[in-house]
């Protein structure tokens, strides 16, 4: 061939060429096996994502997962290419080799991704529940099942090693599996749906207990081999691995992308790390062991997240689910010969409903919690159907494979929507907000006060600092600053919070470290009046209000700050969308008041050459989140070089029903109690402003421009017709303020001297606080007006 004839082969390549039957031909290497197996792979590809959309579209309202869309799509696509299509031609197994490769490529990145969202630490807190737990799920349907199986003999088992592998392969939960499942049920936050992953990893635990114990039942001199080749890997995991995975995450500058070269070198030592592994017994534990030894979240842990996600769900498992298709038959299972299999499976399932249940029982959970914990335990995913195919071609046979996985997706095609449906992750959450509310209001003057700090970024900082240092901390009673830094969940399985210093050494964050650095030393400047604890959360945006609101539920904190999503300029609008999402969900599931600060100069009023002073002015119109500003103005009299001025608006002429009276007589006796303490104090000042309606009103507050440092105002009013809240919301910028938060949190009257802190009562507004004192009162008003 001549060199012109050279380069055209090699850049044009070999025309293929179809007939009329659909066959290929391929002008060049005809008998190249890749260039005859290609055309088929991608009808495959073309096939099994057109039947997954079709599948999970039809079974969405069944609330079905994805694995049973997925195996029900590759079922559904094996039979239409096996069938007399004259496009589809039956597929060869040797031409299933390259879906094959694709396939088990997905599987273990897919067990890679899994592995680097994991928060092994999230184990710590239920330890103790998740070990007893995890193994009774183990244990009973294992011993229950392998002592009914003794006394069958399981068609389709090649190897008498295959039946008890059988058995043990159906007791086990995988942590992938779960994991998997619960990112599709927005269930990680859960506290079942946590303790649940965590009984997962016992079970993960368990199965390298029974391979050990299974090299020494083959071979006693295999289970030398075994350990002494695990702990060599390990070795290197942990002595060479983690301490180069570590440099790289510092040498990562803060707020920069990782770089690429950084990002493949991990994956293919992945690959690396299975391969070695494969040589043990076990091709999962390189791959599994590799992904938690890097550290989750950002940097690395989410970047790896953001790269090989959605190539792996989107393009390399469906490979899989054509492979696992392509294993099942339906036609050569006679279901009078496999009743055996498909009893061991029911009965294992059961049994490990069961074994979670009485050890739930025992660790002292609920019934009902109990039950949805083994429901969950329960769940099948890829990782058992790949477990069974590995098995397919030495130790199990077809019929079985096929009776095995058909029965393993109508499981999870029961359990997935009944846990959805009868497990509600608020449900906790709510209750106890019923139970235990709490309020600036019924909080004792004399006692320490917990203040739950949200913080989104450093700009947050000086004004969160402000606010605590205006609220008067005193010997008698000092505050304890609960500060939650709240970052993104990116790359993790787990969302989780804990205290700064412990997350501190695992996912290092100059951002974090600032932010508490600056709060320690204003802990330390206070002389230690204010308490300064420091938590880091990490989660979605669409869950993180749960773990803000269980905090304040656990520590008994009648006060949550949020900073607005408005206070600084953000270009990310998505964010700002979030994070307004996130203010929302905490006002309606948070157990306390809820004050949102709009912060635009408060922080200026200090610096180390001056005093602290701040001017604080409290716009009282009426109703629980009016008072709930007052009651924080309470504690601020008497503070050294801050000036407290209660506007009281009185709305002449309004018609009030019954609750609306009541409401007024709570307002008068708290602005009473405020008088008799501001009379005692020269700094402290108290003015009535009657006016005729809402116009007039607002006209008042206007007047108050530039007056003020920092503005205390309710959210919502209590007062009537007077500030038609559904009429006049509509034309606020910020309707989540109020009508005269979001009026005083305007540019036009904050300026840039002055901030606003809009609070929010935990109750309906319309509902009053109710004392002893007003009850009989108010019976005795009810019975009045039937009369």
């Amino acid at each position: 061939m001549s060199s012109l004839g050279k380069i055209r082969h090699h850049l044009i390549g070999p025309v293929i060429c179809a007939n009329v039957t659909g066959q290929y031909a391929f002008i060049g290497s005809v008998d190249d096996p890749f260039r005859r197996n290609y055309p088929v792979f991608m009808r495959q590809f073309i096939c099994i994502t057109f039947a997954y959309l079709t599948i999970r579209l039809i079974l969405r309202p069944l609330r079905q997962p994805r694995f049973v869309c997925s195996i029900l799509a590759g079922i559904a696509v094996n039979a239409i290419i096996r069938g007399d299509y004259k496009y589809f031609v039956t597929i060869p197994k040797e031409e299933l080799m390259l879906a094959r490769t694709v396939g088990a490529l997905g599987t273990t990145y897919l067990l890679f991704l899994t592995s680097v969202k994991a928060d092994i630490t999230a184990i710590h807190r239920t330890m103790r529940s998740a070990s007893i737990i995890g193994s009774s799920s183990v244990l009973m349907p294992f011993v229950m099942t392998a002592l009914v199986a003794h006394k069958l003999t399981l068609p389709g088992m090649k190897t008498p090693a295959a039946q008890p592998m059988f058995i043990i392969g159906l007791s086990l939960t995988r942590f992938p599996n779960v994991v998997h499942a619960f990112n599709e049920l927005n269930m990680t936050t859960s506290d079942l749906g946590q303790l649940a992953v965590s009984c997962s990893v016992v079970s993960e635990a368990i199965v390298w207990l029974f391979m050990f114990l299974g090299a020494y039942v083959i071979k006693p001199s295999f289970l030398l081999y075994t350990v002494l080749t695990s702990a060599a890997f390990l070795l290197l995991i942990f002595g060479i691995v983690r301490p180069v995975i570590m440099l790289i995450i510092e040498k990562v500058p803060e707020r920069k992308p990782v770089s690429e070269i950084y990002i493949s070198s991990i994956l293919v030592v992945a690959l690396v790390m299975a391969a070695l592994t494969d040589m043990i017994g076990s091709i999962n534990f390189g791959v599994m062991m590799l992904g938690l030894v890097i550290p989750n979240g950002p940097p690395l842990g989410a970047t790896l997240s953001e790269k090989i996600e959605l190539v792996t769900l989107e393009i390399l498992m469906p490979m899989f689910y054509v492979v696992i298709g392509f294993n099942i038959d339906v036609s050569l299972v006679d279901w009078k010969v496999s009743r055996e299999i498909l009893l061991i499976v029911l009965m294992n399932t059961l049994l490990k409903i069961v074994g979670a249940l009485v050890a739930a029982l025992c660790c002292k959970l609920r019934l009902q919690h109990s039950v949805l914990l083994g429901l969950m335990l329960g769940i099948k995913g890829p990782y058992d159907v790949y477990l069974l195919n590995r098995w397919l071609v030495q130790d199990i046979d077809r019929k079985a494979y096929t009776v095995t996985v058909l029965s393993q997706v109508a499981i999870t095609a029961v359990l997935t929507p009944l846990i959805d449906v009868f497990y509600n992750p608020h449900r906790r959450l709510s209750e106890s907000v019923r139970k235990s509310r709490r309020s600036m209001q019924t909080h004792p003057s004399n006692v320490e006060l917990r203040i739950l700090c949200c913080i989104h970024s450093e700009d947050d900082v000086p004004g969160i600092i402000s606010l605590l240092e205006a609220s008067n901390p005193t010997g008698a009673s000092p505050i304890c600053a609960y500060a939650v830094h709240l970052n993104e969940l990116v790359g993790r399985a787990t969302p989780f919070i804990v205290p700064y210093n412990r997350q501190m050494r695992r996912t290092p964050s100059k951002i974090s470290f600032h932010i508490m650095r600056a709060l320690d030393n204003y802990s330390t400047n206070s002389n230690h009046l204010v308490k300064v604890k420091p938590y880091m959360a990490i989660a979605a945006y669409k869950t993180m209000h749960e773990y803000i609101c269980r905090l304040a539920q656990d520590e008994l904190v009648p006060l949550i700050v949020l900073p607005f999503h408005g206070s600084q300029e953000m270009s990310n609008a998505t964010k700002a969308v979030a994070l307004r999402n996130l203010a929302e969900k905490i006002q309606a599931y948070a157990p306390c008041t809820i004050g949102t600060l709009v912060d635009t100069g408060m922080h200026h009023r200090t610096n180390k050459s001056t005093t602290f002073s701040c001017r604080v002015g409290v716009i009282f119109v009426g109703g629980s989140d009016d008072r709930e500003a007052l009651a924080l103005a309470f504690r601020m009299v008497g503070r050294p070089n801050v000036r407290v001025t209660v506007v009281h608006i009185i709305v002449q002429d309004v018609g009030k029903d019954i609750d609306e009276i009541m409401q007024e007589k709570i307002d008068n006796g708290l602005i009473e109690v405020f008088r008799a303490k501001a009379d005692a104090d020269p700094c402290s000042t108290y003015r009535q402003v009657v006016v005729e309606d809402s116009e007039q009103a607002m006209g008042e507050i206007q007047g108050l421009k530039n007056k003020f440092s920092l503005v205390l105002v309710g959210q919502k009013r209590g007062t009537g017709t007077v500030f038609p809240e559904e009429t006049m919301l509509n034309w606020s910028d910020n309707p989540e303020l109020g009508v005269i938060g979001d009026l005083v949190a305007s540019s036009d009257f904050r300026g840039e001297t002055t901030s606003v802190l809009v609070m929010h009562h935990h109750g309906d507004p319309k509902v009053p606080f109710r004392d002893p004192s007003m009850e009989r009162e108010r019976d005795y008003l009810l019975r009045r007006s039937v009369c």
